[in-house]
């Protein structure tokens, strides 16, 4: 660090705050930095069976969400991740980013930016290819009526609309016996400006998909006619929160400052060695 001044003399950066970015930070030991930190989908079983590189054991229920907390905390703890852990500004001017988080930004000199992901990152170079891959879209849904049954998923492998549905104990609730649910589509950008496959259209078939799978509504008293059956409520279900996830690639004019990285989680373990320095120690030790 520069006497006077928050600016710090880096090599290497590694730029993005997905679990492949954390990754290739963890078994090169290089600081980390993101414009916002992206935690994967909840219920996404990593996609390795094997990370003994780093020290970790993984078993057939690992979820992605665990190892990217993991590598953020150890990353963290070695002080490898260059942001306060919440969204900040990035901006290349030269061989320096500069970093806004606080009250005042903080530089790092460097010699190149891996980057893994590339938004909201003003200075870098001009976009040459830009491939629209079609979007992950979770639509959030709470189950109002219909809440306690067995299944754990639907699917429906004819449809890229509400392809599948997962159901989880509810964070609304105590009782671990009442599911709300994510359903999840894949969506083209013009798609997704269509009513069509909007969270009220996703909402009629999520609650087709249930019905036929057999699932009803909360109880509503006994048939007076049929004192031995019940009768149920409708299907009830409010969406709450619809999270796109875009997946497009873009291709940058060749610049020696800037490595662009478009591995597969599955590559990069594959490629790395271990760490040989103090975050293998923490990785042994936690």
């Amino acid at each position: 660090m520069k006497k006077g001044g928050l600016t710090f003399e880096q090599d290497e950066i590694v730029v993005g705050g997905c679990v492949k970015a954390l990754l290739y930070a963890s078994f090169r030991e290089l600081p980390v930095v993101f414009t916002r930190p992206i935690p994967p989908f909840r219920f996404d079983l990593f996609p390795a069976d094997n990370l003994s590189k780093l020290g970790f054991e993984l078993d057939e229920t690992t979820t992605t969400r665990e190892v990217w907390e993991r590598l953020m905390f150890i990353l963290g703890l070695s002080g490898l991740v260059l942001t306060n852990g919440l969204e900040s500004s990035l901006r290349v001017d030269d061989r320096v980013l500069i970093v806004s988080a606080g009250p005042r930004p903080v530089k790092h000199n460097f010699r190149k930016l891996v980057i893994f992901d590339d938004r909201q990152i003003k200075g870098l170079p001009r976009i040459t290819e830009e491939k629209e891959e079609t979007n992950r879209v979770i639509d959030w849904v709470n189950v109002r009526s219909g809440c306690r049954h067995d299944f754990d998923r639907l699917e429906d492998d004819g449809s890229d609309f509400v392809r599948e549905i997962l159901f989880y104990p509810s964070d609304r609730s105590d009782n671990k016996n009442f599911k709300d649910l994510a359903a999840i589509s894949y969506l083209t950008n013009e798609q997704l400006r269509d009513f069509d496959y909007s969270d009220t259209m996703a909402k009629f078939k999520i609650k087709d998909m249930m019905k036929q799978a057999g699932i009803r509504g909360a109880r509503n008293g006994r048939d007076q006619k049929r004192p031995d059956k019940y009768k149920y409520y409708a299907i009830k279900v409010e969406p709450a929160e619809r999270e796109v996830i875009s997946r497009n690639i873009r291709h940058y004019e060749p610049d020696e400052r800037f490595e662009f990285r478009y591995d597969s989680v599955e590559e990069l373990i594959a490629n790395a060695s271990p760490p040989s320095g103090y975050l293998r120690k923490l990785c042994e030790a936690f």
